[in-house]
């Protein structure tokens, strides 16, 4: 069972290859703002012209369609946002940021970090290394959404977050039911229905958006086969 499509790496170390140069070319425009909870930091169709990263926080990426919204991935702290537009033909974001809970962030303007990756080979490397990690978690987690029944979603989305975001089996989850369905695929009538099933057959324990995993053996089992 591949249980890391919410396994993120940190980028913060990207900023040891930066020479003293750099790194002034980069602070030079730099912005440090923060965010509340479902402030959107980046909005899908607008003029892409900074690149952000997360000092804090936890996000969600995600695009709208003319019927249907989808979240692509969940992002968390250390890590840059935006990546993927900056040298996209349309020069707009490709989708939306929206901060799950309130947040710090700096935000660099794309002029100065093309130009730094213009002439910085190692931080040009490293910065494709975390576009195709980024594109790779994607491409998983649209794998296991494939393979999975919603009851295996929900459970295997419960399980990933434990294991993969907030490391310990009872947490609160900062997604609204309406951003787990975004994110599953799923209406949210559906995934509240399976949360109740799941808690039910005392799989889970919930109390409001305190969620606390109780029978890990049976949950893995759910995630394999529904």
């Amino acid at each position: 069972m591949l249980l890391d499509c919410l396994k993120d790496i940190k980028h913060n170390h990207a900023f040891n290859l930066l020479s003293e140069s750099d790194a002034a070319i980069l602070d030079k425009n730099k912005k440090t703002l923060f965010y509340k909870k479902n402030d959107i930091i980046l909005k899908q169709g607008t003029i892409a012209n900074s690149i952000v990263f997360s000092k804090t926080g936890f996000f969600k990426l995600g695009m709208e369609g003319n019927q249907k919204n989808i979240i692509l991935i969940l992002k968390g702290s250390q890590t840059f946002l935006g990546l993927s537009s900056l040298f996209c033909e349309e020069k707009v974001y490709l989708y939306t940021v929206t901060a799950t809970e309130d947040c710090e962030v700096d935000i660099y303007d794309n002029a100065s970090f093309k130009e730094v990756l213009n002439s910085n080979v190692a931080f040009s490397n490293e910065i494709i290394k975390f576009l195709n990690h980024n594109s790779s978690r994607i491409f998983k987690r649209f794998m296991n959404m494939m393979e999975k029944n919603s009851r295996g979603k929900v459970a295997f989305m419960l399980v990933c977050m434990a294991n993969s975001v907030y490391f310990n089996n009872e947490y609160t989850m900062s997604l609204s039911r309406q951003d787990m369905a975004d994110f599953l695929g799923l209406s949210m009538e559906n995934v509240i229905r399976i949360i109740k099933e799941l808690e039910n057959d005392g799989l889970i324990e919930v109390n409001g958006k305190s969620i606390k995993l109780v029978n890990i053996d049976s949950l893995h089992k759910v995630c394999e086969f529904g």
